[in-house]
């Protein structure tokens, strides 16, 4: 095995499965190809070839250290890295040395500044400041907001502020939910913004609010900024010495989520100016407050609300309002999902899986695949047009798998191959000529495992492939994939067969023989590479609980009681492909009670009737494999009792605890389950009441996070230890911001 596969097989799920707990906005759409796109679109994070720097990259991000929206800034840095990696002193030469992206770019900017960047043109200036609201300034402190795309690229000049990048810019994002505020403290650059409850330096590292804004709070309450001032350090001093002015304008005008405020001060107003905000603080308003008028005004801020209300309260009214601010199909109950309600969905993408499959007609599918991001699996055989799986393909290659075999010529070929190259596996042997196995080795080098071995060399060469890297080599360890195309004869594949060896990518052509199909079948090949005349009921039913897709790729027709039974009893998650009609309470009893799983949990596809307490209590128990696990957001609020709740939390991981905490019932989050699952994700000390936050509590989550300060209670915070800063350079660069190197976590080699 070589080194990029190795990758591939010990991060990948793990990968997945923090990628889909974390990831909520348009990056989610990464995932849909499955564990195997995703490593593909972190591997190209990596521009060096042989992908020397991706177990770093990976690191970073499993550990919570890079934010998929910043992804696309690594390939940059990493590039100037390495070629400023000589002129470092000689411990910082190594990738190691670093703890996340700021650090290292606050080692190597310096390097790589020009002069001409520090120019800055009169007329910018004031095209900026004209374009900006400058609340204070003085000889030490700026402080300001820019209204527009461009005042934030010039403010953020210098900086690694997503806000202040030429392309992909993020600022209209951020902006939609609060203001964007720019502190210049002595030539230093910082940026806040509230309802991310993120304050980072000019590297877009977080850094401490007090550090450097200390000193200078009590002049910003002077000049009239109490709310500021608040949604800055909310729990910096007493909450009795808040005023209800203050409070309030943190709320409206700077975007302070509702979680800063101790429970005994979210009264109703408080949390109708949060939620109309930003609907997602509907998740930390008391549940006696939920009114079906306040969860209408959330869902018609942020539809992604809709997990939040109270079932009882999700009313079609209310639920089409969600979508059409993006909720998920999913949180609809079924009652609602009607041709109107369905269109509007999969307006977003993806929705696709959650509608009924009596309302998957030809104008509502069109409609799924136009708007980007749908895919073939979901979509009914009959309407797998041409064009329906050209635009499946221009999001995702792996969709070739979907793809009817009448469609599969060389364009198409083509289409995936540029997106995915080891869809090269699915392309017959005689059509892997020069120019498409060239378009699949540029796209991923590991392709090369697909391709003829006389042309190896000559493709390595065109791709920029070192044959002679450790991974390389180990790709074509492989003995079938050693032998040239005229050699891999039908003797040879059964053999590799019978030693379980046998990859089909390898030699397509040889399970286009109904006999040697049926015995290579017995033993377990997965449905995707079976020739479509040859998916009889016998091969489906011994390969369908073979992986997470395969009752996707069995024929409607034989999609009955008994194949779906054993399709769901091996991958709990194939109750998405279901028919259903065949969705009743064994189907769904076996599905949730199914250990193995795909990429997706079970209880999602439930119908809504069906899930009583015994069913979800099953669900939530905890598995061998993590992501099999149900999710307390699926369960009816009814049945979230103790035993549920504790049930849910018991041995859980840092992938499923994010977010737990906010779908269980205020008045039983105690002590013992707070800390279970702040233990494994300490972000989750946002969802622990006020009064639970302990010195113990907070100490280990200060310990874990620094950044997770701000959540500390105001008593509390002088027994914590503290962690010094180094002084800011007051350039336009970089703004020197790090911790002592004993507070730093350490980056496993």
């Amino acid at each position: 095995m070589n080194r990029l596969e190795h990758l591939r097989e010990t991060h990948a799920a793990a990968l997945l499965r923090t990628f889909l707990a974390r990831e909520h906005g348009p990056e989610r759409t990464w995932a849909a190809g499955g564990a195997a796109a995703l490593f593909a679109r972190f591997a190209e994070a990596d521009p060096t070839a042989g992908k020397p720097h991706l177990e770093w990259v990976l690191r970073l991000y499993l550990s919570e250290r890079l934010l998929a929206e910043d992804l696309y800034k690594v390939p940059e840095t990493l590039h100037l890295f390495r070629r400023v990696r000589n002129r470092l002193p000689e411990r910082q030469r190594a990738l190691t040395a670093y703890e996340d992206l700021p650090s290292l770019w606050r080692a190597i900017a310096p390097l790589a500044e020009s002069p001409s960047r520090r120019a800055r043109a009169a007329a910018e200036r004031e095209e900026a400041r004209a374009e900006s609201r400058v609340l204070h300034e003085d000889e030490e402190l700026l402080v300001a907001i820019p209204r527009t795309r461009a005042a934030a690229m010039w403010w953020g000049r210098g900086t690694r502020w997503c806000t202040a990048a030429e392309e992909d810019n993020a600022f209209a994002e951020y902006t939609r939910s609060g203001p964007l505020v720019v502190f210049i403290v002595k030539g230093a650059k910082f940026q806040f913004h509230a309802p991310s409850d993120s304050f980072h330096d000019a590297a877009d590292g977080p850094v401490e609010v007090l550090e450097v804004l200390g000193p200078h709070l009590s002049r910003l309450e002077a000049a009239g900024l109490q709310g500021l001032v608040l949604a800055l350090e909310p729990l910096a001093r007493e909450q009795g010495a808040l005023s209800d002015e203050a409070v309030r304008s943190a709320l409206s005008d700077w975007g302070l989520p509702l979680y800063h405020l101790p429970e005994e001060r979210r009264d109703a107003e408080s949390c109708r100016l949060a939620v109309a905000h930003d609907g997602d603080n509907l998740a930390y308003v008391p549940e006696a407050l939920r009114t079906r008028e306040l969860c209408l005004t959330a869902v018609r801020s942020e539809g992604r609300a809709l997990c939040y209300v109270p079932f009882s309260l999700r009313d079609r009214a209310l639920c089409l309002a969600a979508l059409g601010n993006g909720a998920s199909l999913e949180d609809v109950p079924d009652e609602h999902r009607d041709r109107e309600l369905c269109l509007e969905a999969v307006r977003r993408g993806h929705m696709l899986r959650f509608v009924p499959f009596a309302l998957r007609d030809a104008e509502l599918c069109r409609l799924a695949f136009e708007t980007g991001g749908e895919r073939l699996e979901y979509t009914p055989w009959a309407l797998r047009d041409r064009k329906t799986c050209l635009l499946a393909l221009d999001n995702d290659g792996y969709q070739i798998a979907f793809t009817p075999e009448c469609h599969r010529d060389r364009e198409l070929y083509l289409a995936a191959l540029e997106r995915r190259g080891c869809t090269l596996e699915f392309v017959p042997l005689e059509m892997r000529d020069f120019e498409l196995c060239a378009v699949a080795v540029r796209s991923e080098d590991h392709a090369l495992y697909f391709t003829p071995p006389e042309l190896r060399t000559t493709l390595a060469t065109a791709a920029g492939v070192d044959m002679n890297a450790a991974h390389v080599q180990g790709l074509l360890e492989d003995e079938l994939a050693q032998l040239p195309f005229a050699e891999r004869t039908r003797e040879r594949c059964l053999e590799a067969s019978r030693k379980r060896r046998f990859d089909p990518g390898l030699a397509p052509h040889i399970l286009r023989d109904l006999e040697t199909c049926l015995e290579i079948a017995t033993r377990g090949v997965l449905l995707d590479k079976v020739p479509e005349e040859f998916l009889s009921r016998e091969v489906c039913l011994l390969n369908v609980a073979r992986d997470a897709l395969s009752l996707a790729s069995v024929p409607e027709g034989l999609r009955d009681r008994e194949m779906c039974l054993t399709a769901v009893r091996g991958r709990g998650d194939q109750l998405g492909f279901v028919p259903d009609p065949l969705r009743d309470a064994e189907m769904c009893q076996a599905a949730v009670a199914a250990e193995g799983a795909g990429w997706d949990e079970a209880l999602r596809y439930v119908p809504f009737a069906l899930r009583d307490r015994a069913l979800c209590l099953e669900a939530l128990r905890a598995r061998k494999t993590d992501n099999a696990r149900g999710r307390l957001s699926d369960v009816p609020d009814a049945w979230r009792d103790e035993e549920l709740c504790r049930t849910a939390v018991s041995g859980i991981d840092k992938w499923n605890a994010r977010g737990l905490l906010a779908h269980i019932p205020l008045a039983l989050r105690d002590a013992k389950m707070c800390r279970e699952v702040v233990a494994a994700h300490p972000e989750a000390i946002v969802d622990v009441p006020h009064a639970l936050r302990d010195a113990e509590l907070c100490a280990a989550v200060v310990a874990r996070d620094e950044s997770l300060r701000r959540h500390v209670p105001a008593a509390l915070r002088e027994s914590l230890p503290t962690r010094t800063l180094r002084a800011s350079t007051p350039t336009e660069g970089t703004a020197q911001l790090t911790a002592p190197e004993e507070a730093k976590p350490k980056v496993s080699p």
